[in-house]
């Protein structure tokens, strides 16, 4: 576990309850920040991509509105990065970036929030992942009736 990941983790013990929304703007920052990290260490989703787009991409919505300009360009970075390594630094400074600004600014704690999943967009996140592997089975299949046609 990295610093950074250290300090949200320390945040998150303070601010998030165990379960549901947080009461406090510093809390819902802190919960969408480590939604993020979860996705991609445990099941290996990104912003942006396939299945992250449905459970990470309403969190990365949640800060890049309600956090500053430097978390929501981080959190732009991120959206649709491919390279693991990459996203996986990125994410590190993101991490850094959210907990420092919970840090240096406690009257987040007492700021009301909505829910990072209000910013769900039934329209945008979900995963369309499958339909490319479908037109590839569709290639292929015609690729195979092809060659028995020639025969």
């Amino acid at each position: 576990m990295t610093k950074n990941a250290e300090r949200l983790n320390a945040l998150s013990d303070v601010l998030v309850p165990a379960s549901g929304k947080c009461d406090s703007l510093a809390g819902e920052l802190v919960r969408a920040a480590e939604r993020i990290g979860y996705r991609f260490f445990n099941d290996g989703d990104q912003i942006g991509i396939g299945y992250g787009k449905e459970t990470c991409n309403p969190a990365a919505r949640f800060l890049l509105k309600k956090g500053p300009k430097e978390i929501g360009d981080l959190v732009a970075a991120l959206w649709g990065m491919v390279s693991e390594d990459g996203y996986e630094a990125v994410l590190d400074i993101l991490v850094g970036k959210v907990a420092e600004y919970v840090e240096t600014h406690p009257e987040l704690r007492e700021q009301p929030t909505l829910d990072m999943w209000d910013f769900y967009d039934k329209s945008e996140d979900v995963d369309d992942s499958w339909e490319e592997d479908e037109e590839e089975d569709d290639c292929w299949e015609e690729e195979d009736e092809e060659e028995y046609d020639d025969e």
